[in-house]
């Protein structure tokens, strides 16, 4: 890990504040892994929308070092825009993770995420985004949260997927809620990839799908 201020000079830096910064060598090279996030914009009332509302951009890029320059491999960029509720939106502290799984020598990196605008206890939406290079495979859906007595893990589905496998007629009646929480969408985006990658996806799924904590941006 290193600090905002070791980021090597060269780097062309997101927007925002520095939330996490990573190093590391593979058989690409010596790779940095940057992840930012702008402080919350508050937007003036609209005829349309009568509320004061905030808009929130959360930046990923990797970058693979090529002599002395800094080449950039990879970016994402998400935002909650004009949310006039409670905000969200960062990565799980400790969540992200660089990995090898099919011993070809070119680490993945996977970064999982949440953002949110509510005003109740309904989950946060939940990504998981891996990459390898230039692929890109992920996982989309929702967390677990906790409303009462009952502790998350024992809410959270035995198998996660697949909310796209469950008929729109069961989503939409008045306890249907309850079926989204911790699931995602499907795992579509994995098909072609390595199986080690799923396995994987899954087990992080799991593990960061009951981390639903509203931090204070």
């Amino acid at each position: 890990m290193l600090s905002a201020g070791q980021v090597p000079a060269g780097v062309a830096r997101p927007p925002g504040r520095v939330l996490e910064a990573r190093q590391w060598t593979d058989s690409q090279g010596a790779n940095l892994l940057l992840l930012t996030r702008t402080a919350p914009q508050t937007l003036p009332a609209r005829p349309e929308d009568p509320n004061e509302t905030q808009t929130i951009r959360l930046y990923a890029r990797q970058y693979v070092r090529r002599g002395a320059q800094w080449r950039e491999v990879w970016r994402l960029q998400d935002a909650v825009e004009r949310c006039a509720f409670d905000t969200w939106l960062g990565p799980l502290p400790g969540a992200a993770t660089v990995t090898d799984l099919d011993g070809d020598g070119q680490t993945e990196t996977t970064l999982l995420y949440t953002f949110s605008c509510r005003s109740d206890v309904s989950p946060s939406t939940l990504k998981l985004i891996m990459r390898e290079g230039t692929a890109k495979y992920a996982l989309r859906g929702h967390t677990v949260v906790q409303y009462d007595s009952v502790p998350v893990s024992q809410r959270a589905p035995a198998n996660p997927c697949c909310l796209d496998t469950i008929s729109q007629q069961q989503l939409d009646a008045p306890d249907g809620y309850v079926l989204y929480a911790g699931r995602y969408q499907s795992e579509k985006e994995f098909a072609q990839a390595p199986p080690a990658f799923l396995r994987f996806a899954r087990r992080q799924w799991r593990r960061w799908s009951v981390r639903d904590e509203l931090k204070q941006l």
